[in-house]
């Protein structure tokens, strides 16, 4: 108390203390306190951030995407993840595991990026979720080729539609996920039109990516994996696939014969150049794969919902 007194007789710091009950307490405007302390508005402004940094104002935001503190604190300790959000459950009007994302990847994203962008009902969510942007020079390009029936399974309608939200331009992969054989697969990857967009999609700056299961997958749903090659897959111990790079419960990635003819841009080498691969997930049938995705240290920051949280800390 008695060091707290010593400063308070410092002019300045009278000032800062003034400035912030002012704006904070009694609702002036900045230019009000200005006009009243006799200052110009910026001064306010430096006074009001000053009163932060000094710790005489704390800020907290209690809305329904802040997160849950106490449980994100638990995962990192687990998990090598830069940022983990969990949120409570959606309510009828709002995904808010999608729209913590959509406002993380606000803060994120700068002019001039390339954005990669999956697929599935987390990305389609996303996306809708998303405020609109005015970005400038962006790009959008789509991680994998086209498979699956609906549009939430679709790289290229995903990589359109965040485009338009974000005032970018898209780019779109003309080929198929899944290529029937192996000279189809090397006849597309050689072509220029296809390696430029997944040359593009591997260097992106931000990556954008759903996380699947055998159990919750547009893959196994539409019956766009066989029975046959679902049982390869298994047979090799896979948990679940992060942008069609299937692991096992160990991280490590799993080959089939089917696997190596896939068009998608590796998440591996995709995380050598992005600067954020941000993944979102909820479900605990997908406990085993997010596990596998956060233990690999594939993403920098991952959001889910509070359920799918407890049961990754109960059973691993």
């Amino acid at each position: 108390m008695t060091k707290l007194k010593s400063k308070a007789s410092d002019p300045m710091l009278d000032k800062i203390i003034l400035t912030a009950q002012l704006y904070y307490n009694n609702h002036f405007s900045q230019q009000e306190i200005a006009d009243r302390l006799h200052i110009s508005r910026p001064w306010v402004s430096k006074l009001l951030n000053k009163a932060q940094e000094m710790g005489f104002v704390k800020i907290s935001i209690d809305t329904p995407i802040s997160g849950i503190p106490s449980i994100e604190e638990r995962l990192k300790e687990r998990y090598p993840v830069s940022l983990i959000r969990v949120v409570k459950a959606p309510d009828k009007n709002h995904n808010y595991v999608a729209l913590s994302a959509a406002n993380y990847f606000v803060s994120q994203v700068q002019n001039n990026d390339t954005i990669g962008i999956g697929w599935g009902n987390a990305i389609s969510q996303f996306i809708q979720e998303l405020t609109p942007l005015n970005t400038k020079n962006v790009k959008v390009i789509p991680m994998a080729g086209s498979f699956g029936a609906t549009f939430e399974t679709l790289p290229n309608y995903s990589a359109i539609e965040l485009a338009k939200k974000i005032n970018g331009e898209a780019q779109t992969l003309h080929a198929p996920a899944f290529c029937s054989s192996k000279e189809e697969y090397e006849t597309l990857a050689a072509s220029e039109s296809v390696h430029t967009v997944l040359d593009q999609a591997i260097h992106a700056n931000i990556a954008i990516a759903g996380i699947g299961s055998f159990a919750a997958s547009f893959l196994t749903r539409y019956n766009i994996l066989s029975q046959e090659e679902i049982h390869q897959l298994q047979e090799k111990e896979a948990a679940g696939d992060i942008l069609l790079r299937f692991l096992n419960a160990k991280g490590k990635p799993v080959e089939t014969e089917w696997t190596r003819h896939t068009i998608r841009a590796d998440i591996f080498e995709v995380k050598k150049h992005a600067r954020k691969i941000i993944a979102l997930a909820w479900g605990t049938e997908k406990s085993q794969i997010i596990h596998t995705v956060l233990s690999a240290h594939l993403i920098d920051a991952f959001f889910t919902d509070e359920k799918t949280a407890l049961d990754l800390l109960e059973r691993f």
